[in-house]
């Protein structure tokens, strides 16, 4: 509108028809009011857009709880594993591996990041959980346990995504993922999804 007074100011003068001529202090006020409209309304849209990045590319979701108790033989160490579903819904399952650590395995689809910007957060499935020993020779002499986590390991989707995820559109890399930690005490772990894959963390003891 200040702008659009002040062309139909001139346009009148060149036409030679009468109008009313622009006061100097209100001018300046209003310009002053535009420029200041301006900066801040820029330094609020900057603002929602770094925060916004920000939550979009640290986001972390919870998909398990990892428990581990080692048995006092020191041969096997119990896990309980709880998978977090959608609407706060969980399962809780237990089994026995063997091995210095234990390991999640997974699929990840992850989206381009102007996807993730947008707010669509990785897409995963947990697959299998199993024990790992730190020594090559140790996985090839000693037991160990390997427990499927899903009804149907060859599922057609993630096997299409697998073959030709990286042509779709808007979606950057599909690609199998895992975590694994140490079995030596009692302790618990939550495991996230985050942009790039799976990340664990050890929850404090209380």
């Amino acid at each position: 509108m200040f702008f659009y007074r002040r062309i139909r100011f001139v346009a009148r003068r060149i036409s030679r028809k009468p109008g009313t001529i622009p006061k100097p202090v209100a001018s300046f006020r209003n310009l002053l009011f535009i420029f200041l409209w301006t900066a801040v309304s820029g330094t609020v849209f900057c603002a929602g857009f770094f925060f916004q990045a920000y939550y979009a590319f640290s986001r972390e979701e919870p998909v398990a709880k990892v428990t581990i108790v080692p048995y006092p033989q020191g041969q096997k160490n119990l896990v309980t594993l709880e998978l977090y579903g959608p609407e706060e819904k969980s399962e809780i399952r237990r089994f026995e591996i063997s091995g210095d650590q234990w390991m999640l395995e997974g699929d990840i689809l992850k989206w381009e990041n102007w996807i993730n910007f947008l707010g669509f957060h990785t897409r995963y499935r947990l697959t299998r959980l199993r024990g790992r020993y730190i020594r090559t020779s140790d996985e090839l002499t000693k037991p160990s346990e390997i427990y499927s986590l899903v009804e149907e390991e060859d599922h057609p989707v993630w096997g299409y995504l697998y073959r030709h995820g990286a042509s779709l559109p808007f979606v950057s890399t599909v690609y199998g993922n895992a975590v694994f930690q140490n079995t030596k005490e009692a302790s618990t772990f939550l495991v996230y999804t985050t942009t790039s894959g799976f990340i664990t963390r050890k929850i404090k003891d209380r």
